[in-house]
């Protein structure tokens, strides 16, 4: 292996850190132009750009009839999102007891409880162990809803000056089309060169898709949320991951069923309720830690999440 690979790697992670920096900068910009909450906005347009090469890679894996690679990456991403991408983002937020308390409304825990509900619901679509056309349309039936409340919740206010808010806006959202291109292209060189460097000290190619390929597509996330961190809009941090974790259930698992409708790979049922639980646990802990019922009990929960995504991938190497 050449040392090409190891500056590729360290490129990707260079370009991926650039490209979330700029998109969350002009994600606030964009929040103001069209009057949305910092929340509303990253869930909107940093959780589906940052889900994006999920997206990517369930096509590529559902064209080639590897069904299986996208069920386990985007289910895997949404392990990571919450127990390393919040976990270690977390570390980087001033806390206080009304830090997260004020954006833990009931809109909000709307979303939770969406979420969690839409991921109980995968345990039925699963049973078979694919996703096939009628899961996706039940999918589908049920980002809907989502958009629904989008539309409830969302108050849009006419500006004063219309001229110069389409101007921004017009700016705001070429710039965040470049970063999110960015975003994917980093992300990709990311995952080439980490993969093969995984390949040549032996590892399997199910571990790979498993653990690398849902930890890398979930880097956008971490370096969007740890610049979240630091300009203090720890709003852009929960709307980031409840977003990316429903757009990587249903439009992710909604493209398998629609693209590969004759798969020939099955995941087992056994490792899919191991996974969907941690979903639901980790989801839970989110919760728990947003509510901040005490400072000390969140960043012991926040410790605890990472830990314990570090104990999930190493049981994954193990166990192979």
């Amino acid at each position: 292996m050449s040392y090409l690979t190891y500056v590729l790697f360290i490129f990707g992670l260079v370009l991926i850190s650039y490209s979330a920096n700029v998109l969350v900068k002009y994600t606030e910009n964009i929040s103001h132009d069209l009057n949305i909450s910092y929340f509303f906005s990253s869930l909107i347009f940093i959780g589906l750009a940052t889900s994006s090469p999920e997206i990517f890679i369930a096509l590529l894996a559902s064209l080639d009839n590897k069904s299986n690679i996208a069920i386990g990456n985007a289910l895997g991403s949404n392990i990571a999102n919450i127990a390393l991408v919040f976990a270690v983002s977390f570390f980087f937020i001033k806390l206080n007891r009304d830090t997260l308390r004020e954006i833990f409304t009931r809109d909000v825990k709307a979303f939770f409880i969406y979420i969690i509900s839409i991921s109980i619901l995968l345990i039925p679509l699963l049973t078979d162990g694919q996703m096939n056309p009628i899961d996706s349309i039940i999918l589908f039936c049920t980002f809907l809803i989502f958009l629904i409340f989008l539309r409830k919740f969302i108050n849009f206010e006419d500006k004063e000056n219309e001229m110069i808010s389409d101007s921004n806006l017009l700016k705001n959202s070429s710039v965040i089309v470049l970063s999110i291109l960015l975003l994917i292209f980093g992300t990709q060189i990311f995952l080439n060169s980490s993969i093969a460097i995984a390949s040549f000290f032996g590892v399997p190619n199910y571990v790979i898709g498993l653990s690398l390929t849902a930890i890398g597509t979930s880097i956008p996330e971490l370096a969007a949320s740890i610049q979240s961190a630091r300009r203090g809009n720890v709003d852009f941090i929960i709307g980031n991951i409840l977003g990316s974790n429903i757009f990587n259930i249903v439009l992710v698992l909604g493209l398998v069923g629609l693209v590969d409708y004759n798969p020939k790979s099955f995941i087992g049922y056994n490792e899919f309720l191991r996974d969907i639980s941690v979903i639901i646990l980790t989801t839970i802990l989110l919760i728990v830690i947003a509510r901040n019922y005490n400072v000390y009990l969140s960043r012991m929960l926040g410790m605890v999440l990472f830990l314990g995504f570090m104990i999930y991938q190493y049981n994954l190497y193990i166990y192979q």
